[in-house]
């Protein structure tokens, strides 16, 4: 929550605080050491205040839908329950979207983005906040995109990266009927390590879900799984 300057200044009014209460209670200065106490916790309030997350997320519900066998097209639909934790925050930013084919098509709340970057293989998407959205009460957004030949191979994988404070994550990854999962699992990559997770619920074969209560932020969910090789598949067809 705070960087190293930060934590110290906050131990610091911690302190003050815990003296101020030291003072009221074992000399006859109680005014002054109710003030000194009430000063410093407001200090620590202000604090912590300042150092919220900018936006906080209840539930966050993130939809791949593969459809076709081959892997060549697909869409992803991300809806989230989210807060602003600042009346001045003027817009939010969807970060770290990424594939192994191409993306496109990008819509927050069925429009266009008002902003998007391009780091690397990252993208970035933006959108202004109206003051009628109201997202200091909460409010759903709904971010939409096309994937172009990114899960082509044996294995794919759908990953999100907390960029949020977020309260539960729900990942969906929906296939083909033609083409179905063979093995799937759910694990998180933090600080450099990996972590496997509970194994993912698989449906029909075609359908694979993972869900985390308090995911932690900076950390990336992936959910991955195994299926035939659309090159395979063709080769089969031909046969037929």
């Amino acid at each position: 929550m705070f960087n190293k300057p930060n934590q110290l200044v906050f131990y610091l009014n911690v302190f003050i605080a815990a003296f101020g209460v030291m003072v009221a209670l074992a000399t006859d200065f109680i005014v002054v050491g109710l003030i000194i106490t009430i000063c410093a916790a407001l200090l620590v309030f202000d604090q912590i205040r300042q150092n919220k997350s900018a936006f906080t997320i209840a539930d966050l519900n993130k939809i791949l839908t593969v459809h076709d066998a081959g892997g060549s097209k697909a869409t992803l639909t991300q809806t989230q329950m989210t807060t602003s934790c600042h009346v001045d925050n003027s817009e939010y930013w969807f970060k770290n979207i990424r594939a192994i084919g191409s993306i496109s098509s990008f819509r927050i709340n069925n429009e266009l983005p008002d902003d998007q970057q391009k780091d690397s293989d990252n993208y970035h998407v933006c959108m202004r906040i109206s003051p009628e959205l109201q997202l200091i009460n909460g409010s759903n957004l709904t971010l939409t995109y096309e994937y172009q030949d990114a899960f082509t191979q044996s294995e794919g994988m759908l990953s999100h990266v907390v960029s949020d404070d977020t309260k539960h994550l729900h990942m969906t990854v929906q296939l083909p009927e033609d083409r179905k999962v063979s093995t799937a699992r759910f694990f998180c990559k933090y600080n450099g390590k990996e972590e496997a997770l509970l194994p993912p619920t698989v449906t029909g074969k075609t359908k694979i879900e993972a869900d985390i209560d308090n995911p932690k932020q900076g950390a990336e969910y992936c959910l991955e799984w195994n299926w035939a090789d659309a090159g395979i598949l063709k080769k089969i067809s031909k046969l037929f």
